[in-house]
């Protein structure tokens, strides 16, 4: 029985090597027998696009945006805020306790003050400052409350009217002028480091920000507001 060239036995097996056979130009010889070449094609390499890493600007604004979403009743919301924060929270809060099973308990009470409290959050500042300052704040009460005679912050700083006063929050008026004369950042750096008793590289991670900036914003609000406040 004769077959022309252009019909294919897909079932007969290649009993020599193809590189041997005197195969048509437009069939493929393969392990099982041979294959028209047009049916025959292979998979091409796929390009795997590498996504970029959010720039600081964007996370804050999405941390915003799922803040006020959250503030409208939103739970998936809050969860999602709860995710991005919680491991940087624990490690903060864990540099201060050294006690795993503390920490978690100061993580969970953070949420759920930051939860109940939610609708004071103003969005015109970052999301992150708001709910370190929460943590830090129940680090500090609890600090109080196993060790209420000693000191619990090394303030570090230079020993001047100005700066007891900045630690001391019965001086609402030295509070209100700082708001009034300082640029925002410099302001909460000026709080977290004197009312909160964060250390410069805890700011640093608050804010998120380097530490030299807020070495550099410390010392030019202290000096600004020395200016300002220096007796007539």
């Amino acid at each position: 029985m004769n077959y022309s060239a252009s019909i294919i036995d897909e079932a007969a097996p290649l009993k020599t090597s193809p590189a041997k056979r005197n195969l048509p130009a437009n069939v493929v010889a393969m392990p099982g027998g041979v294959i028209p070449a047009e049916i025959v094609t292979f998979p091409k390499p796929v390009k795997r696009e590498v996504m970029a890493e959010p720039t600081r600007e964007e996370v804050r604004a999405e941390d915003r945006r799922l803040a006020i979403d959250a503030q409208g009743g939103c739970l998936q919301s809050f969860e999602r805020l709860v995710g991005r924060f919680e491991k940087p929270l624990y490690k903060f809060l864990n540099e201060k306790t050294k006690n795993h099973h503390l920490t978690e308990d100061l993580l969970q009470d953070t949420f759920i003050i930051a939860y109940r409290k939610l609708e004071r959050y103003n969005p015109e500042y970052a999301f992150a400052t708001w709910v370190f300052t929460i943590a830090n704040r129940l680090a500090i009460s609890n600090y109080r409350k196993q060790k209420p005679q000693v000191e619990e912050f090394d303030f570090a700083t230079d020993e001047t009217p100005l700066c007891t006063l900045m630690e001391s929050e019965s001086h609402k008026a030295i509070w209100v002028q700082a708001k009034r004369l300082l640029p925002n950042n410099h302001f909460i750096a000026l709080r977290l480091f004197y009312a909160e008793g964060m250390k410069v590289d805890q700011i640093a991670e608050v804010m998120d920000q380097g530490v030299s900036s807020v070495k550099v914003w410390l010392h030019r609000a202290r000096k600004r507001l020395a200016i300002h406040l220096k007796p007539a």
